[in-house]
């Protein structure tokens, strides 16, 4: 009976080590379908973004620093050191 027990445990280490290869290679299997679905943009399309982005930061930054400076002031009259 304790010769059973060994092949089934190793049998079970067998079934382990193989449903552990399978994850792997699916894995790689899904992952390689995922990055065929990627899309790039076109050149133009990414100029527009870059530019778009670009200008959004400038006018937050002036937004913000334009509040900074506003908030500045009124603190210093109302707390003058």
């Amino acid at each position: 009976m304790a010769k059973d027990n060994g092949k089934s445990e190793d049998s079970k280490a067998r079934r382990r080590q193989r449903a552990e290869t399978n994850a792997i290679s699916r894995y790689f299997q899904e992952l390689k379908m995922e990055w065929k679905k990627i899309t790039f943009p076109e050149r133009k399309e990414l100029y527009r973004s870059t530019v778009v982005v670009f200008i959004f930061t400038t006018a937050v930054t002036a937004i913000i620093s334009l509040f900074d400076l506003f908030v500045t002031k009124v603190f210093s009259f109302i707390l003058p050191i």
